[in-house]
């Protein structure tokens, strides 16, 4: 037989999630020199890198300005390779990556003795990586990006070439930095700008007030929440020469990059304006993107190229000397993967629901996470072999050679590594089934119960692994329009008529979402469970049932991946169309009015009586709570507003009254999927629910609930507690007698 080794296999497994191999923006070449795929830069990157090029390059000594550039974001969002495109733009060399070693934190390493002088009489220093120490640092010293921006002030204000700045900065790190900032000395005015910097890349200023806060910078550009991907501000240095420090920050991980890229093919972040123009942040607005499909997208872009079929069926699955396909291709699960990949309404189903995990985990994929996410529904979770050196196609051969000598255990291998079991945990479904003991043959009952017991550490981050598992099509009880009976039907017919001819006769579905692998598998399921009630006692009886139970999961999984249908995805479209309607300046939708509901419960009078001391509950209900401090709101004083900031939405209490003409922010909740979901059920004013929301979100509402209680309230309003019935009673003042206060039943 003829078996190929794709490179692309390999490249996959050395670019999953925990290998050493895992970057940003991938630039790797194959052994055949054609290049692998390498994605756009998250949104404004290229302009930032274009302007910074020019400005560097055509720089002269009598220019009074210098800019600066820091890339701001977590890790895996190609903060790194922007570094690299900048050098390469300007000449500079970098030095060679030592395996197992860590990069130099800046470029020259040497900084602050020297610095990379350009053509232009620029010198240019580059942070490379912010979270490594100096090797200055002691204990009790500021922190390394403080004492490096310190230094490359007095560069500036110093009589020698003025110094241009372009930092990697992770989140984190800026936090850490602003809570260890030294006490400025009166006569160092650069520890002073050094300090005002760190804070405004912390905590960008939002409004006049704050902005006032930073007394010696001026802020040019603010990140809003239509367009928080860039912001500016401007130092001013006196010195041998006044000069001024542009500093230009980009956010790298404040947009999705499954949504389209601001600007729609214009400049994200246009330089040509002073100050520069931002395009505004616009979404989809649908889970499901039929109309416009997510191809259109950064990550749609970068998912597309590797399906393309000169990488599979026209190249890589071809045998080098006679070009024939791959024997193995017709069961080999990576193979049949990328047909998935490379069909439009398969691949545009798949961006739908990295998109719909994003909104279930409350965090954006990177694009170290997206292509953790392409390599895990390509290949799969690694098999101990392949960590041990044999390459996955080799592998995938040997299963192709085990299935054709009636080898149960390599078609269920085959099947655990197809497109729809890779993406969703297998543990959430393991962990609800009672296994009995396996016989001794080879069965496909043994090999999917050796698989379940030897699972180990989930391959991704921990958000994104429960994301999958709450959005898993196999754990929905919608209808899909009629489509899960049938496949729930087909399923009981197993033993009749294969599950994956039946869904062959779809016309629902792509011809790429089965392969060779399933008809295999049904066929080993319908001879096995045939067998096991045959046998007649309860262990077999259990068997049967749960490979039942299992084919029909991964069927569910099969068939709601092609088509879009995820749990809980009427909130999670109700998500995002409420955040599309935020960004354009709309009033709430119906997600709007259930957070209202759930926050600011209509009550008979349009009072409702909220408790600033009310002890931690899981049970939100409009009940009076027994021997309770309570203190009255008006209704109609109150407001829920949708507030977009990016690629987050967030409710925001507002109070309104008559001596103030602005209306007052009381509270804020951030939406999640838990909130989301429940807020759809009180959408019609039904408080009688609380059966989706997460345990977590309990104390979020009850903190926005608590925090409508001003101190002014509390000062000057009315004062009323419950006794052990719940009997409300108002405490008032004493007309008479010495007693200042007396209790009235209300």
């Amino acid at each position: 037989m003829s078996f190929a080794r794709n490179p692309m296999v390999e490249w996959l497994l050395s670019h999953s999630y925990g290998q050493g191999g895992t970057v940003a923006v991938p630039s790797w070449q194959s052994a055949s020199g054609d290049p692998m795929p390498r994605g756009q830069f998250p949104p404004g990157i290229t302009d930032a890198l274009d302007y910074l090029t020019d400005r560097y390059t055509s720089w002269s000594d009598a220019a009074k300005e210098v800019d600066w550039c820091f890339l701001v974001g977590g890790p895996g969002n190609g903060k790194s390779e922007a570094l690299k495109d900048l050098t390469s733009r300007l000449g500079i060399s970098l030095p060679p990556r030592a395996l197992g070693q860590a990069v130099p934190r800046t470029i020259p390493k040497d900084w602050p003795s020297s610095a990379h002088g350009l053509p232009s009489g620029l010198d240019v220093m580059l942070i490379n990586d912010a979270s490594i120490p100096r090797p200055d640092i002691g204990d009790g010293d500021p922190g390394s990006l403080f004492k490096d921006l310190n230094d490359a002030l007095r560069r500036i204000a110093g009589a020698g070439p003025p110094v241009a700045v372009f930092g990697n900065v992770n989140r984190g790190i800026l936090v850490e930095e602003a809570s260890c900032l030294p006490n400025p000395n009166p006569n160092e005015l650069t520890q002073h700008l050094a300090s005002s910097i760190i804070r405004w890349l912390a905590s960008p200023p939002s409004s006049a007030t704050e902005q006032a806060q930073f007394s010696d910078i001026q802020t040019v550009v603010v990140p809003d929440p239509n367009a928080p991907q860039y912001g500016q501000f401007r130092v001013f240095i006196r010195g041998a020469i006044d000069r001024v420090v542009v500093l230009h920050i980009v956010f790298l991980d404040a947009l999705s990059l499954l949504e389209p890229t601001p600007g729609g093919g214009s400049p994200v972040i246009d330089f040509r304006h002073s100050p520069p123009a931002r395009a505004q942040y616009q979404t989809f607005g649908n889970l499901v993107s039929a109309g416009t499909p997510r191809d259109r997208t950064t990550a749609g872009d970068f998912v597309a190229s590797f399906g393309l079929a000169k990488r599979w069926s026209e190249g890589g699955c071809r045998e080098s000397t006679t070009g024939s396909v791959c024997e193995a291709y017709s069961t080999c699960p990576f193979a049949q993967n990328s047909r998935w990949i490379e069909t439009d309404s398969l691949r545009h189903r798949f961006l739908d629901a990295l998109r719909g995990s994003e909104v279930a985990a409350g965090r954006r994929l990177t694009y170290r996470d997206l292509l953790g996410h392409i390599s895990l529904a390509v290949i799969g979770v690694p098999e101990e072999s392949w960590l041990k050196g044999t390459h996955p196609c080799q592998w995938a051969a040997d299963q192709h050679l085990g299935i054709n000598a009636g080898q149960k255990k390599a078609a269920v291998n085959v099947i655990s590594h197809r497109i729809y079991a890779n993406l969703f945990p297998s543990s959430s479904f393991a962990k609800k089934q009672r296994l009995e003991r396996e016989l001794a043959d080879d069965t496909v009952y043994g090999s999917i119960k050796s698989r379940v017991d030897g699972k180990g550490e989930p391959p991704r981050p921990q958000a994104f692994e429960r994301a999958f598992g709450e959005i898993d099509p196999a754990a929905d009880t919608d209808a899909w329009q009629g489509m899960r009976t049938r496949v729930l039907d087909a399923i009981e017919a197993l033993d009749i008529l294969s599950p994956s001819d039946q869904l062959r006769a779809w016309p629902e579905i792509a011809a790429a979402t089965g392969s060779d692998a399933e008809s295999i598998l049904d066929q080993a399921l319908r001879d096995e469970i045939t067998s096991e009630l045959k046998r007649g006692t309860r262990s077999a009886s259990n068997r049967a049932r749960f490979l039942r139970k299992w084919r029909g999961t991964l069927m569910l999984r099969q068939v709601g991946l092609a088509l879009g249908n995820l749990t809980h995805g009427m909130a999670i479209q109700a998500w995002l169309a409420e955040q599309e309607n935020a960004l354009r300046g709309g009033s709430r939708l119906r997600l709007g009015d259930g957070i209202h509901n759930l926050i600011v419960t209509r009550h008979e009078g349009n009072r409702i009586y909220l408790a600033p001391l009310r002890p931690r509950t899981y049970c939100l209900v409009d009940d009076l709570p027994p021997n309770t401090l309570l203190f009255p709101i008006t209704v109609n004083d109150l407001d829920v507003v949708i507030i977009p900031q990016g690629d987050t939405i967030i409710a925001e209490v507002q109070g309104r009254s008559r001596q103030r003409r602005a209306p007052q922010a009381l509270a804020s909740l951030v939406i999640d999927l838990a909130v989301a979901r429940e807020a759809i059920l009180h959408a019609d004013e039904d408080a009688r629910s609380f059966t989706e929301i997460g345990y977590t979100a309990f104390a979020r509402i009850e903190r926005a609930r608590a925090s409508l209680i001003s101190r002014e309230r509390l000062r000057t309003g009315d004062v009323y507690f419950t006794n052990e019935k719940k009997d409300l009673y108002r405490v008032v003042a004493n007309p008479s007698g010495p007693v200042p206060l007396r209790v009235e039943q209300s």
